[in-house]
């Protein structure tokens, strides 16, 4: 579908329009838009922009022909290195809090649908700067995301089953 929108060939602006038009509403894409700008701004306030930087040029290589279960751990790590250099308090509604909240109580992260969509979106706006397609499509024609999975493997970091 989004190869059809932008003429068979996939770019960074491509990915960013295809991404805005599915998830945001025409009168709010320009606010969205800077959100999700501070929310990378913050990402890399938090990790530092040559580390950022590094793990950006990783995503792009691996990335756009990377299956979505194997690049997802590696966001999920890029989150893990994040949140482990965060102070214990953050302030309220930043990502820096939601990145500590689902990591704190992993088990809420469905019940905690403010944090979920800051990282979701923070994951959406590094796939779109990675040259990745967050949300994807299977070959049954059902929809997943990147985002949604590196939750998931952010989440369920330390869960060892085997363990128990």
């Amino acid at each position: 579908m989004q190869k059809k929108a932008c003429g068979g060939i996939i770019t960074k602006k491509c990915l960013e329009n295809a991404f805005l038009r599915q998830t945001l509403q025409p009168h709010n894409i320009n606010v969205r838009f800077k959100e999700m700008n501070a929310l990378l701004d913050e990402l890399k306030d938090i990790i530092g922009n040559e580390q950022y930087s590094s793990f950006l040029e990783l995503l792009k290589e691996i990335g756009p022909d990377a299956r979505t279960h194997r690049i997802s751990v590696v966001i999920a790590s890029i989150l893990r290195f994040a949140v482990n250099k965060l102070p214990p308090d953050c302030d309220e509604g930043t990502l820096s809090q939601a990145l500590i909240i689902l990591d704190e109580e992993p088990y809420l992260a469905d019940e905690q649908p403010d944090e979920y969509e800051l990282v979701y979106s923070v994951i959406g706006s590094i796939c779109t700067e990675a040259g990745m397609q967050n949300e994807r499509q299977s070959s049954r024609g059902d929809g997943y995301s990147i985002a949604d999975n590196a939750i998931m493997e952010y989440t369920a970091w330390y869960n060892m089953p085997w363990e128990d």
